[in-house]
């Protein structure tokens, strides 16, 4: 194995109009939100705090870039795959669910006045909707060869230990520009969460179901099997399009959620999709799945610690 996804036997035309569709879906997102005059977006569903543009995109192209200069690449980025029909029926299940149980909270909430009942369904259905059930998934699935050469083993700390240090640079300075920069949004506030005790419960439950969760399904399941499929960029490119969906029922940004839909997108692709992008980059480069949880816990977490 050269370290290079092996993507022979899928038709270059398909993995350059995977690229070309979604490089133009990160392009137009913000060319909308300029266009229709929101330059600022609203991030979070706990805070009111705005996010310039800038402030969303600047860190995450930023780590990028670190992650791109500094070593080691991982070894061997995927496991030659042998079964590549069964490798595709899993990848189409799971990006399935990504993509239709927002799309069944977001109809829930446009159907009726039920944000608030969505905003804690999501929550509280995350480890079944991306935990139990692409387990069950992947185990139904499961290569005819075995063991599953994607199958996630937990590593707390590899014999080669110390390239758990190579992300270091691009999650700290993607921290720092996104909670400390100069286009950071403000931090929360005292007012915004009156009852410590319900911080702290809130903020471990987020941790656990969003900074682990999402970053175990999205990056570590469904990303890495799209890589294989179609080749590192283009998996990339759809699972942070699929993980920037998944904040569509909780994250609009209108008065009421059709008439703020073409926002509501864009701002999910800007602040999410590229967010995606940086994390989905740390994860192929590294395969250290710690990398991409530390800075989706810089996003979430930090501030908190900090307000």
């Amino acid at each position: 194995m050269t370290g290079e996804t092996d993507v022979r036997s899928v038709r270059p035309g398909i993995t350059r109009a995977i690229t070309l569709g979604a490089l133009t879906v990160f392009v137009a997102a913000p060319v909308l939100l300029l266009a229709t005059g929101n330059d600022t977006i609203k991030p979070s569903t706990d805070s009111d705090e705005p996010l310039s543009l800038w402030g969303a995109v600047v860190p995450a192209l930023a780590g990028i870039l670190l992650v791109r200069a500094v070593p080691p690449r991982a070894p061997a980025l995927l496991a030659e795959v042998g079964d590549r029909r069964r490798l595709g029926k899993q990848a189409m299940a799971l990006a399935l669910v990504a993509f239709l149980w927002p799309l069944a909270l977001f109809l829930v909430t446009a159907v009726g006045d039920q944000a608030q009942l969505v905003r804690d369904t999501w929550a509280l259905t995350k480890p079944i909707v991306y935990l139990a059930l692409p387990l069950v998934i992947l185990h139904v699935l499961r290569p005819r060869e075995e063991p599953d050469p994607f199958r996630l083993r937990p590593t707390w700390w590899p014999r080669d230990g110390w390239r758990l240090l190579a992300p270091v640079p691009a999650v700290l300075v993607f921290a720092w520009l996104q909670v400390l920069g100069p286009f950071a949004a403000a931090l929360p506030r005292h007012e915004d969460y009156p009852d410590p005790t319900y911080l702290a419960i809130a903020a471990t439950f987020t941790f656990f179901t969003a900074n682990v969760l999402e970053e175990v399904f999205f990056r570590g399941m469904l990303q890495t099997r799209l890589e294989a499929l179609f080749g590192r960029w283009p998996g990339i490119l759809l699972a942070s399009l699929l993980f920037a969906w998944l904040h569509l029922p909780t994250h609009g940004q209108g008065a009421s959620p059709w008439a703020g839909l073409p926002l509501t997108l864009g701002a999910i692709v800007v602040f999410q999709g590229v967010f995606g992008l940086f994390t989905g980059y740390l994860w192929s480069r590294y395969r250290n799945l710690w990398a991409p949880i530390a800075a989706h816990t810089a996003v979430n977490t930090l501030p908190l610690l900090l307000m």
